[in-house]
């Protein structure tokens, strides 16, 4: 039987089964399908899409081969969100009716969503073959051209799309877009000037006009620009905001800080004008201000939750905990599951340095709310505090996803591509920042950071210039700066750029350390030393000086002296974790362990959280030969920080030492080679774990790499030599346990290999 046939019939069997119900009344399927489709179109309109969506299907039952009900159907499912009906549905209406442009063009819509930019083109392509100038199916080609990054493919359907709708500034817009990506400046300059003229009051058209002016570095056109836009828009806030901003960008802080009492004057009972001029205070360090604006946007509207979340953030941003804890739980009692409130909490527990309880809350809410993006980058946060850089990059990238464009993320990404020594992939993400905030200080000095690594020395020069331009009293711009003279060699350079942000700020630390640490590299301790003196006489109670003081009396092997500064320090500052650590490693140089860890121990009660200091203290026991403290430590790290690595693979280790909990041992070991791939004592442990359990080709694979990798390591030596006499290969295996001993192997693994030896001969 054909389908065609059989839907006849069931149709015909429905038109019985409902005159039955009907009590034999008449209704013509015609007249019913039309009269439920109007009716769902009618909800459809009222935003009633569940009600639609049941009259829809009631026309389909009555027809259904009916293509218009299946198109409005997924315009229902549209509203609701349900994607995966509303294709499913217009597919249906499609295979019924090939010639329906719109189910084509909602096609590529949901195409474009999902990111399948290939099949976005194909139903763009197939709508233009019939209607050459639908404007619909340009502004989907053109999309899912830019989404493949076929930017020239893109100007060119935009270009069409001017000729289309000359009257439309957003096409001026997005061509100029493009063109921008293309490199072609001056082009997309005059498509956005086209565009202001077009309409004077689409306010796009002046936000890309003044990023590309300042990306060009004029800020005067910025300037002409951002006036205008004012005087045709009095109302828009943002406006304003960029307008200021760009002035302070010039240095000209007096207009800048007008500019703002204009907006106030002129929007004087707007909540939002208030709130904008107190993000634009609080940016400038000028908490008072910032303060009174909040409260005052509070005064016009008190139940403005966007006011309530930024109070909330300057409480956080300036270190006012408890305030932020009680705003933001008045937001959570209105508000059981706001999501930005949530993320605030997670941000007050990390400001408390509860980094565990942080990790929680944020995880919690992308389980939540997965796309939520400040979820994703302030759990990155967290887990940087933990160091978990393979965790940091993820969630920043899963920030990133979300929000593109948001500066904050792409300066996490570039600073931490820098500090895993990738300057390419910096670069871009630098890049990136840069050209959405032409004026963000932060951007252009890790964009310099990345060319400088990059051997670019003059292009680096360039942005920390525009850098000091933009912030000419932050003296990072001068201490990167000299970072990058430095690795050019350019060594007079370096000392002057580090000595003039210490000008700049005395207290400055990382300048400090930056300077001395030049100071050693070029061979020079002695004029670190006395550079760190120079500084102290000025300074006597800046703690960390004393402590970068005992560092080099440290490595002068001036232990005495080291010992007496790092006590100063804890002196002037109780709560400096690093000088009982560094009290601890020169009681470790020393062979006194029981010192060594009563310092990691004040270390542990100034940090609780730390998974780190946790496991420091656990392989002084394991030196010790105490397994058990040993072990019951590093079981501590991994509570604090399941991801913690170094503790994972100790704890694995001391598990394959006694041979128990080989299935716990493993699924360690493997963790910590997950995130320590290239770290041979981590594959070692595996290795000997494998060997344990009787897996003698995995662990000989992997021991063979640590040999080669570090041949002057005993024990791996002893571990290839133990793996391969149990796979059979006894002459190579005479000959790496010869050589484990020949390197001073551990007494107890030396009794073991001379044991195999003697088997061996």
């Amino acid at each position: 039987m054909s389908t065609s046939h059989w839907r006849l019939k069931a149709a015909s069997s429905l038109f019985v089964l409902l005159v039955v119900i009907l009590g034999g009344c008449s209704l013509d399927p015609n007249k019913g399908k039309i009269k439920y489709l109007e009716s769902g179109k009618k909800y459809l309109k009222a935003g009633k899409y569940q009600e639609a969506s049941i009259q829809f299907r009631n026309a389909i039952k009555l027809d259904p081969r009916y293509p218009e009900a299946y198109y409005q159907l997924a315009q229902a499912d549209l509203s609701l969100r349900q994607w995966n009906a509303a294709y499913a549905d217009l597919q249906q209406t499609i295979s019924l009716d090939p010639q329906r442009v719109d189910a084509h063009l909602d096609t590529g819509r949901i195409y474009l969503a999902v990111r399948d930019y290939h099949s976005a083109d194909g139903e763009a392509m197939l709508v233009l073959q019939r209607d050459p100038s639908n404007v619909t199916a340009y502004q989907i080609l053109a999309a899912a051209q830019i989404g493949r990054q076929d930017y020239a493919g893109a100007r060119q359907s935009f270009g069409k799309l001017t000729e289309l709708r000359p009257d439309d500034p957003t096409t001026f817009v997005n061509l100029a877009l493009a063109e921008v990506n293309l490199k072609n400046l001056a082009d997309a300059e005059q498509h956005l000037r086209k565009a202001v003229e077009i309409d004077p009051h689409f306010l796009p058209a002046y936000s890309e006009l003044t990023k590309l002016l300042a990306w060009k570095r004029d800020l005067n056109g910025a300037d002409v620009i951002l006036e205008k836009g004012v005087e045709s828009n009095p109302a828009a806030v943002n406006l304003y905001i960029t307008w200021s901003n760009v002035l302070y960008a010039q240095g000209r802080k007096d207009a800048a800080y007008a500019v703002i009492e204009k907006l106030r004057s002129n929007l004087k009972d707007s909540a939002e004008a208030m709130l904008a001029s107190g993000d634009f205070y609080l940016a400038r360090q000028d908490k008072e201000q910032a303060l009174a604006q909040y409260r005052r946007g509070l005064q016009m509207e008190p139940k403005n939750l966007d006011l309530r979340r930024h109070l909330t953030e300057f409480y956080i941003t300036t270190g006012q905990l408890n305030e932020a804890i009680t705003a933001n739980q008045e937001i959570l009692r209105e508000k059981p599951k706001d999501v930005a409130a949530h993320v605030a909490h997670g941000r007050i527990l990390l400001a408390q340095g509860k980094n565990t309880d942080a990790i929680a809350e944020l995880r919690n809410e992308i389980t939540e709310d997965p796309k939520s993006a400040q979820a994703h980058y302030y759990l990155a946060a967290a887990y940087q505090k933990n160091g978990n850089l393979a965790q940091v990059k993820g969630e920043l990238q899963e920030a990133l996803a979300l929000a593109p464009d948001w500066n904050v993320v792409l300066e996490g990404l570039a600073e931490l591509s820098l500090t895993q020594d990738d300057p390419k992939v910096a670069r871009e993400y630098a890049e990136h920042g840069v050209q959405q905030n032409p004026g963000s200080t932060k951007s252009r000095i890790l964009l310099g950071l990345a060319l400088g690594q990059l051997g670019q020395v003059q292009s680096a020069e360039q942005q920390f210039h525009i850098a000091q331009e933009l912030s000419p009293q932050d003296p990072e711009t001068h201490s990167s700066l000299g970072l990058v003279y430095v690795r050019a060699r350019k060594w007079p350079e370096a000392e002057k750029e580090f000595e003039t942000a210490l000008r700049m700020n005395p207290q400055d630390q990382r300048a400090l350390a930056e300077l001395v640490d030049f100071l050693v590299r070029q061979g020079h301790p002695e004029k670190a030393i006395a550079r760190v003196q120079q500084h102290l006489a000025v300074n006597p109670a800046d703690a960390y000086a004393h402590i970068l003081l005992g560092s080099l009396k440290t490595s002068e092997s001036d232990r005495d002296t080291a010992k007496t500064e790092f006590e100063k320090a804890i002196r002037l500052s109780p709560g400096m974790t690093q000088a009982y650590l560094q009290l601890a490693q020169l009681d470790h140089d020393r062979g006194e362990m029981d010192a060594a860890i009563a310092h990691y121990e004040k270390a542990a009660y100034l940090q609780p959280k730390s998974a780190m200091v946790r496991s420091l203290i656990g392989s002084l026991y394991f030196e010790k030969g105490d397994l058990d403290s040993a072990g019951k430590n590093f079981e501590q790290a991994l509570t604090l920080d399941p991801n913690f690595a170094p503790a994972a693979n100790n704890l694995a280790w001391i598990y394959a030492k006694r041979g128990v909990n080989l299935d716990v041992a493993l699924s360690l070991a493997q963790k910590a080679k997950e995130m320590l791939p290239n770290l041979a004592s981590v594959s070692d442990t595996l290795a000997w774990i494998y060997y344990r359990k009787g897996n003698y080709v995995g662990a000989v694979q992997l021991l063979k790499e640590c040999v080669e990798k570090v041949p002057s390591d005993a024990t791996f030596h002893y571990h290839f030599g133990m793996t391969l006499m149990a796979s059979g290969d006894k002459g190579e295996a005479k000959q790496q346990l010869t050589t484990a001993l020949g390197l001073k192997l551990r007494s107890d693994d030396a009794l073991e290999a001379n044991k195999a030896l003697s088997q061996l001969f």
